[in-house]
């Protein structure tokens, strides 16, 4: 693959955001919540024959989503180099685990988009099983890593104005 393209860094990065700090193991409950749920979910999707309706609107969500992701980024971009000059490493760290979560999301958030862009742009609305069943998988997927950027940002507040 093009190193123009590769995600590969983006996953790792944000696989390993789920070391524990103070060990540095991985932290294997947190690896299931975080691929493992999704993952049962889109299967049981497929087995209970869930069929996601309202690709358009799905499609839009996550369109709109994926551009605030990215200002998001650009914005993490502006606190890192801050706390790189403060010289705080607590800071920067956060700042870089909050990067790489974003990233990450909007990653997944591009995926979703190409696979909802493929259905709509074939005139589905209502998709099959099988697709419904990946749709779903990321949808969880994405909303906890959503989850986890939101307890990061938190935490970055609570880091400086404590």
């Amino acid at each position: 693959m093009s190193p123009l393209i590769d995600v590969v860094p983006i996953v790792k990065d944000h696989f390993s955001n789920l070391r524990s700090q103070r060990t540095g193991k991985y932290m294997w409950d947190a690896v299931a919540l975080f691929y493992g749920a999704p993952l049962t979910l889109g299967i049981l999707g497929i087995l209970l024959e869930w069929r996601v309706d309202g690709v358009g609107n799905i499609l839009a969500a996550f369109a709109l989503l994926a551009g605030l992701l990215f200002n998001l980024l650009v914005l993490l971009f502006d606190v890192a180099l801050k706390a790189k000059s403060s010289s705080t490493e607590l800071k920067l760290e956060l700042a870089k685990q909050i990067q790489s979560t974003v990233t990450y999301a909007l990653l997944i958030s591009l995926v979703t988009v190409v696979v909802l862009g493929v259905e709509a742009g074939m005139g589905v609305e209502r998709i099959d099983r099988w697709v419904s069943g990946v749709v779903i998988a990321l949808l969880a997927h994405f909303v906890l890593t959503l989850m986890m950027i939101l307890r990061r940002i938190r935490a970055a507040f609570l880091n400086n104005f404590r």
